[in-house]
């Protein structure tokens, strides 16, 4: 009876055991099916959230977007109204980007023509204007007379003695980082800070030669702006359609140095004026002769008791 007892009693409890058992799987399951859910929750979240911050970034760059080109519009009117002058990229076959094209023709002064007494002039103000407009006529016309002595300059012969044409050191030379075809160079000539010069050959000359180089350098063309950087000079090259060699001075010269011609005195211009077309008028005689001399009308390009600067290999070619 005992025996029956016991086997009855441990039964049950194999039972509750194994209800126990099922319900810790269960349970095991549920945890389980739980921390797969807050994963998924966090995920969710973060998720969100960067999507948020994605959001707001765009809008934020949008923004400045919109202040830097507002900013750049200001830099260029700013620039134009220093006089600062914007032309387009050159053409690969130009040899130095600081090359002038003449300024746009600017609109001639409204003058209005006499054109007979008007019909039904009622009265005295018509007159008045009239007259008020005379009056500001002849003060346009006085202030467009020279001063006794400004026209001199224009009196003196259009030659080489207008140019400032100096020896030159380039300091360093990279990359144009906006244009391919262009270098942009920082050059020594004689001045307290180097001046910054955009020359297109990267075509013609391999970057490591432009390093620390002596040059002959144009220093008094209009500063022109080419692909976000203004050129303050230009190199001067032999050029011919298929080759290109920059000018090297004398050994023994140094940076500031002025090139002279024999029988071409006279101080050069400040600036060349473009709308005289200067260099345009000039540029045509300078050649580099049968021993590769550069040449005005034949007279050689000299440093004074250095000697006479010229191309490497290219005779008989033409300098700009």
């Amino acid at each position: 009876m005992f025996l029956a007892r016991s086997l009855v009693k441990m039964a049950a409890n194999n039972a509750v055991l194994n209800r126990l058992e099922q319900k810790g799987a269960e349970a095991d399951q549920v945890i389980e099916y739980l921390k797969q859910q807050v994963a998924l929750l966090k995920e969710k979240a973060i998720l969100q959230a960067s999507l948020r911050e994605e959001k707001k970034l765009r809008v934020e760059n949008a923004k400045l977007k919109k202040e830097i080109e507002g900013l750049k519009q200001e830099l260029i009117q700013a620039e134009i109204r220093n006089g600062v002058k914007h032309i387009p990229i050159p053409s690969s076959g130009t040899i130095s980007a600081a090359s002038f094209s003449e300024d746009l023709p600017q609109p001639a002064p409204v003058t209005s023509s006499s054109s007979g007494p008007k019909d039904q002039i009622k009265g005295g103000s018509e007159e008045k204007k009239k007259k008020e407009k005379a009056e500001k006529k002849g003060e346009k016309r006085e202030k467009k007379q020279p001063l006794p002595g400004a026209g001199s300059d224009d009196s003196r012969p259009m030659d080489v003695s207008r140019l400032d044409l100096r020896v030159g050191c380039i300091i360093t030379a990279k990359n144009h980082p906006d244009a391919d075809s262009l270098y942009v160079e920082e050059v020594d000539v004689g001045e307290a800070i180097p001046r910054t010069v955009v020359s297109g050959l990267v075509k013609h000359v391999p970057l490591e030669q432009m390093q620390n180089r002596m040059v002959v350098l144009l220093c008094n063309l209009k500063p022109a702006k080419m692909r976000g950087v203004v050129s303050q000079a230009m190199v001067m090259c032999a050029s011919s359609p298929e080759k290109v060699e920059i000018l090297a001075p004398p050994s023994g010269a140094v940076p500031g140095e002025r090139i002279t011609f024999e029988g071409f005195p006279g101080e050069p211009e400040k600036e060349l004026n473009p709308k005289k077309k200067m260099w345009e008028q000039i540029q045509p005689d300078l050649h580099t002769n049968d021993q590769c001399i550069a040449t005005y009308k034949g007279v050689p390009f000299e440093v004074k008791g250095k000697g006479v600067c010229r191309a490497q290999t290219m005779a008989s070619s033409g300098i700009k």
